[in-house]
C-alpha cells in the first residue's frame, strides 16, 4: 500500500511540474520601431591620478540614455560593459595591469515616463552583464491589455510613444598605472520581445 501511494505522488509532481513549464505567446512586433539618444560625451571619469584607488560616479551623475519606444510593450534589454579601460584602446594593455584599469559598472533604469534617477530601479549587474525585461512605460494596475493593431493607414504608432532611461554608471580601480587616456566600451542591445514560431 505504501509504494503505490507514493507512485501517485510521484506522478502527480511530474505532472505539475510539466504544466509550470507552459508558455502562451501572443505576437510579435517586429514593424515598430526603438529610438536611442545618447549624448556624445560618454560616462566621463575625468582627470584621476594614478594610484588613487577606487574613484566612482554616483546615480547622481550617470550617464543618461534616453529611449523612445511603445509604451504597452515590454522591451529586453542588455548592458555589456569592458571590464577595463585600456591605455589608448591598445588591447594588447588587457593582460597588463601598468596600462589598464579595472572598471565596476552599475546601471538602473526608468519607466515612469520620467527622466528622474531618484525613482529608478536598479538592473542586477554581474561580471559587468546585465539583462532584464520591462515594459516600456510601467503598469500601475493590472497587467498589460491587448496589443493594437499593427501599424496601418489607421493606427499611428507614433502617438503612442513614451520615453524611458538608462542610467550608467561605476567605478574604476586606479592603481600604478602609466599616465595616459583609458577608455572602453558599453554595449546597450534594446529590443521588443521577439516570439519564434
Amino acid at each position: 500500500m505504501k509504494k503505490i501511494l507514493f507512485i501517485l505522488i510521484f506522478g502527480m509532481l511530474l505532472i505539475f511540474s510539466s504544466a509550470k513549464a507552459q508558455e502562451i505567446n501572443f505576437g510579435q512586433y517586429t514593424s515598430h520601431t526603438i529610438t536611442i539618444q545618447v549624448g556624445p560625451e560618454g560616462l566621463d571619469f575625468g582627470p584621476l591620478i594614478t594610484g588613487s584607488g577606487v574613484n566612482s560616479i554616483g546615480l547622481i551623475d550617470a550617464f543618461v540614455v534616453e529611449i523612445t519606444g511603445l509604451r504597452f510593450l515590454d522591451v529586453f534589454v542588455e548592458i555589456i560593459a569592458d571590464e577595463k579601460l585600456l591605455l589608448d584602446g591598445n588591447a594588447a594593455c588587457d593582460s597588463d595591469p601598468d596600462c589598464s584599469i579595472p572598471f565596476t559598472l552599475q546601471a538602473n533604469y526608468n519607466n515612469r515616463g520620467l527622466n528622474d534617477f531618484a525613482a529608478s530601479t536598479p538592473f542586477v549587474v554581474s561580471g559587468n552583464i546585465s539583462t532584464a525585461r520591462f515594459p516600456v512605460l510601467r503598469r500601475t494596475q493590472g497587467p498589460a491589455g491587448p496589443p493594437p493593431p499593427p501599424p496601418t493607414a489607421s493606427f499611428n504608432p507614433v502617438l503612442f510613444e513614451e520615453n524611458f532611461y538608462i542610467y550608467l554608471y561605476g567605478s574604476l580601480n586606479v592603481g600604478n598605472v602609466n599616465a595616459g587616456n583609458y577608455t572602453g566600451e558599453i554595449t546597450i542591445t534594446i529590443s521588443y520581445e521577439e516570439i519564434t514560431p
